[in-house]
């Protein structure tokens, strides 16, 4: 997303914009300067031990940890081709640790105009610096679906037989059976509740990892409540108050006969990553867990922010218009 933004920027209107510093850096920084990514990723490495030893015992105990779909037929499926390291991934993935920690944000009243709740920084908070995990409370496992008869394997995304792709709805086991939302309303949400793929973040090519917003009470998993400060921009049109006023503060061109949604989009790219603080990024290499870090300085009471990127809101959008016109 940065090098695109700035790949558009930079050729549509002849200015240098550098986008935020890269991931692989960032990585490097609270690997070095932050003690909590080292504790993370030695608790998820005896996890992973714990479960495979676990096999010893119990061929079976495996099983009863690892995140489930509530459709039993889409359980029954992946049995027969879900391997060892797959569900062993699977469940450092939607679970939980002991984090007593990690302890540095809350959750509390967005300071963004209709946002709702947003996360805000405990303490001080360093540049580099895990501020929380991202809970993968439910996955969104693309199962690639094999032609009637095929032979095809359904986790192999390079076989060429697969070409449908179904998505899949695996809840970690420590959410609560009357918390785990039917895959309607996970995709669509419902009358008091937005789609639960609104909080969805990509892990990989195969999973994406999902916050439920009932679960806001362990400071180490919120990073679902991290609001994109520049959303509201998004929404509106190119020559709404709003996006002018950030249009102009962003140096473009509001005057000319041109100006229209691609300036709306590059606006809103500006102005969100102008005012992100943090990201969300895998906590090493092995994509275990994800966890949100700070980019820059964050000092206590700050909004923590992050950017979503104008494909989250073009979805979006598109949803609530779809809502729109069956509601009309």
């Amino acid at each position: 997303l940065p090098q695109a933004a700035a790949f558009l920027i930079n050729h549509r209107y002849g200015c240098h914009y550098s986008p935020p510093r890269s991931l692989a850096a960032l990585r490097a920084t609270s690997t070095l300067d932050d003690p909590n990514i080292q504790h993370i990723n030695q608790l998820l490495m005896d996890k992973k031990q714990e479960l495979l030893d676990g096999l010893l015992d119990d061929p079976c105990k495996l099983n009863k940890q690892s995140p489930l779909s509530i459709v039993a037929a889409d359980n029954d499926l992946r049995d027969a081709y879900l391997t060892t390291e797959q569900r062993v991934y699977e469940t450092l993935l939607s679970s939980r640790l002991d984090l007593p920690f990690l302890n540095r944000a809350i959750v509390g009243p967005s300071e963004i105009e209709g946002a709702g709740r947003g996360l805000f920084a405990a303490e001080d908070i360093k540049e580099g610096d895990v501020i929380t995990c991202y809970p993968g409370d439910a996955l969104l496992c693309e199962l690639p679906s094999t032609d009637e008869g095929g032979e095809g394997d359904p986790f192999d995304l390079e076989d060429d037989e697969n070409e449908a792709v179904d998505e899949v709805v695996l809840w970690g086991r420590h959410v609560p059976k009357g918390d785990r939302w039917d895959d309607d309303t996970v995709f669509d949400g419902s009358k008091s509740s937005p789609p639960l793929t609104s909080y969805a973040v990509t892990m990989s090519d195969v999973y994406s990892v999902m916050g439920h917003p009932s679960l806001d009470d362990n400071p180490a998993y919120i990073g679902h409540f991290a609001n994109d400060g520049a959303g509201h921009l998004a929404y509106e049109m190119p020559d709404s108050p709003r996006n002018i006023e950030a249009s102009l503060e962003l140096g473009l061109d509001t005057e000319s006969s041109e100006f229209g949604v691609e300036d709306n989009i590059a606006a809103y790219v500006l102005k969100s990553f102008d005012v992100a603080n943090a990201m969300h990024q895998p906590v090493d290499d092995d994509e275990f867990h994800m966890v949100t870090v700070a980019i820059r300085d964050i000092k206590k009471g700050e909004e923590i922010l992050v950017t979503y990127g104008p494909d989250y809101w073009i979805s979006d959008y598109a949803g609530h218009i779809a809502d729109a016109e069956d509601d009309s």
